[in-house]
């Protein structure tokens, strides 16, 4: 089967605030998978569906893995998700085991294939996690995802709380894992740049909807959606360096768009977008009236 992941018209809801709207996605075996906005538009929620960590409120889920095991995730903070009682060659293999291998000599010689893989010494295998660096524990947190040779990777932020000598250093080791194992990869972030590096197609969410989707360097260079446009400029240096100067105006409409009440492109006739998406070419989509590509 060529399709691994596939959410229809899946809701996530907690008590009265939507965490996901209508999400439709899927993602075929060995794409990288760029998942782009603010902190609160659904980033982290809309991981936890696809790798059925949980269920959603409405709508259907479908992950097609071999086996179990073979889903993985990298979360942001290595340090809140690496066990600190445990050493660095349980905390890796720990995956191993849970599948039930038992045999030390195969565990030993997967540790250090796995630890050779992101670049790691051997020397790390008798040390707890408060003993290493916050690079160094990333790459024992993705090193105990890839031991398994997953089919899916799922990287929720991982180089969020690093700093930009040891991210760079982090996607690049993402980038030449990805090559040689060929995993389909959802990439997680708020940084423009990491996801411009490493992903071929992105998706772009605003307060728990999918605003703009489809090939990287299409929605990067050039942006459809107001939203997506006014992200960019806020974090790159574009030719629209003016936007970030907008003045966002806070109004009450009827529009079933989520940004039109702070849209800086606001017109009357929002008031009757459906909120279905536009086409813009065979590799780009937005959701807007006015969604153009340059």
């Amino acid at each position: 089967m060529n399709l691994h992941i596939k959410l229809e018209n899946v809701s996530v809801k907690y008590k009265n605030f939507y965490a996901l709207k209508d999400i439709n996605i899927s993602v075929k075996k060995g794409e990288k998978i760029g998942i782009l906005g603010q902190s609160g538009s659904g980033k982290t929620t809309l991981c936890k569906i696809a790798s059925n960590i949980e269920k959603p409120y409405e709508g259907k889920v479908e992950l097609n893995v071999e086996q179990r095991g073979k889903l993985q995730f990298v979360f942001q903070d290595p340090t809140q998700s690496l066990n600190p009682r445990m050493k660095i060659f349980d905390i890796v293999t720990e995956p191993l085991v849970t599948n039930g291998i038992k045999n030390g000599e195969v565990l030993n010689q997967k540790f250090a294939n796995s630890i050779k893989k992101v670049g790691l010494s051997p020397e790390v295998k008798n040390k707890y996690p408060h003993q290493i660096s916050g690079g160094q524990k990333q790459r024992v947190a993705i090193s105990r995802a890839i031991i398994n040779e997953p089919e899916i990777l799922i990287c929720d932020e991982p180089i969020s709380n690093l700093d930009i000598s040891v991210s760079a250093q982090i996607l690049n080791l993402l980038k030449d894992l990805y090559d040689e194992l060929k995993f389909t990869m959802l990439f997680v972030s708020h940084d423009i740049s990491s996801i411009y590096y490493l992903c071929d197609k992105t998706i772009i969410l605003y307060r728990g909807a999918i605003m703009e989707w489809g090939e990287t360097q299409d929605i990067i260079n050039n942006p459809a959606h107001p939203y997506t446009t006014l992200l960019i400029s806020s974090i790159l240096s574009t030719e629209n360096r003016d936007l970030k100067k907008v003045k966002i105006i806070n109004r009450e409409t009827n529009s079933r768009c989520l940004f039109a009440d702070i849209c800086y492109k606001y017109k009357k006739e929002c008031d009757n977008y459906d909120a279905q998406p536009l086409k813009l070419n065979d590799r780009h989509y937005a959701r807007c009236l006015y969604a153009k590509n340059d």
